[in-house]
């Protein structure tokens, strides 16, 4: 079975194809920006390009989708004070992070991917994963200790990255293979 495990962003989208049962070291890794593009929507259109190159072609196709669940809530940071051109006191204005705004979105097209392509597929809280993957206390580490996490643990089982984003993907990809239960069932089924 051939899981395709992805940790998704505009800035830097992280992918790992792991033939399971198998040999970690034979994962292949791989990434794709959209961060160059003009505006949201033709970021979006771009992600959507790369997500139907990934699961589209029928040679090739993954048996399985596994991919990290953006968060439901949106975080607000203090905006960084500039000069107080409406009278709003500076210190009190509060942004949010844009490319978090579209996490929701490209979660939708790579859910819509899996479902047009027929491709069983499960999301997986970071939170989830990386507890299964790290062990206790895994599931609460800072978002820069688990990148680095990440690494070590793909260091450690011999697979070939370039980057955070592809070791998360490929944390996620061995997640599937260990603890979804929805890929222990497709297992089953296929051995039946």
């Amino acid at each position: 079975m051939l899981i395709l495990g992805l940790d998704q962003s505009i800035t830097r989208t992280g992918w790992a194809l792991y033939r399971f049962p198998g040999d970690e070291r034979h994962m292949t890794c791989g990434s794709f920006s959209c961060s160059d593009e003009a505006d949201a929507d033709a970021k979006c259109e771009r992600f959507a390009r790369e997500i139907k190159a990934l699961i589209g072609p029928k040679e090739g196709r993954p048996d399985f989708v596994c991919w990290e669940r953006a968060k439901r809530q949106i975080s607000a940071y203090p905006k960084k004070p500039s000069a107080d051109l409406l009278g709003l006191g500076g210190n009190d204005v509060w942004t949010v992070n844009a490319d978090q705004l579209l996490l929701p979105e490209i979660q939708g097209i790579v859910r819509a991917a899996t479902v047009f392509y027929r491709v069983p597929h499960e999301s997986v809280s970071p939170a989830t994963w990386r507890a299964a993957i790290y062990g206790k206390g895994g599931g609460k580490l800072s978002r820069i200790d688990a990148k680095a996490r990440a690494k070590e643990y793909c260091r450690t089982l011999g697979i070939k990255f370039t980057g955070d984003d592809q070791a998360e993907a490929a944390c996620i990809a061995r997640w599937a293979a260990t603890c979804s239960l929805h890929f222990r069932q497709l297992l089953a089924r296929a051995a039946a």
